[in-house]
């Protein structure tokens, strides 16, 4: 399901006209002519480099939604609110939470009836963090001679992930919940389309790796058999945002 997602984001990258984050602002640029004669020898194509929207200093609001991707066991869905400020067009912060709802999916419900054991499945609930985002590039593309303008953002940040698993590994057996939080890292990738100066469209993939006990042998700590993993959740999510 990774690859999809990484190629679905490359696909998106061959449509745009790549430019360096740090250009000057749209209105103080002077459009370059490029002649295409032997692609249609009636028309020229100009080529504007600069930005439109700048986004220095500037705070921005996203709400997003969205689902767990490579899940074997769970369904998972996922609200994101988060905030970013732009230190400059290249650099920005963000802050971020996520709250989960997580349910059996239909190959755990199967597992169920065709054995006596379960997994022990660790489930995110919520988890919050910071993140350095770097924005290398922006597009434009145009849709029925309407132009679209794009931002590309790569982001590397740290946070707190709060956690439960079902300790009872029977499948008839009564849930044995643990609660726990857990020291987590992540990254992502995205892109936002510009509706107006203000508002925009967001596309998001996020990657969160946490460790934690496992769960082994129906015991949470290391001490009474337990092993530790690193424990990875990627999520797909849509959204709007408000820049101010």
């Amino acid at each position: 399901m990774l690859w999809k997602v990484v190629t679905f984001f490359l696909v998106i990258a061959n449509f745009m006209s790549a430019a360096h984050a740090a250009d000057d602002d749209y209105s103080t640029g002077t459009p370059d002519e490029y002649d295409f004669s032997w692609l249609d020898p009636d028309k020229k194509i100009y080529v504007v480099q600069n930005r439109k929207y700048l986004k220095k200093g500037r705070l921005e609001l996203a709400l997003s939604g969205g689902v767990g991707i490579g899940e074997p066991y769970r369904k998972r869905r996922i609200f994101l609110p988060r905030a970013f400020f732009y230190i400059n067009e290249t650099w920005a912060v963000s802050a971020l939470a996520g709250f989960n709802s997580n349910s059996e999916n239909d190959n755990f419900v199967a597992l169920k009836t065709v054995s006596s054991v379960v997994p022990a499945v660790r489930d995110v609930q919520s988890f919050y963090g910071g993140s350095i985002v770097w924005l290398p590039f922006y597009g434009k593309i145009n849709i029925f001679n309407q132009i679209l303008y794009i931002d590309w953002h790569f982001e590397l940040g740290v946070g707190q992930a709060s956690t439960e698993i079902d300790l009872n590994t029977s499948s008839t057996g009564n849930p044995r919940i643990q609660e726990s939080s857990h020291f987590s890292f992540h990254w992502g990738t995205g892109q936002k389309f510009f509706i107006t100066r203000n508002f925009a469209a967001r596309l998001d993939y996020l990657a969160m790796f946490y460790k934690a006990p496992t769960g082994l042998n129906g015991n949470f700590t290391t001490a009474l058999g337990a092993t530790e993993e690193t424990y990875d959740n990627h999520y797909v999510t849509l959204g709007l945002s408000y820049t101010f």
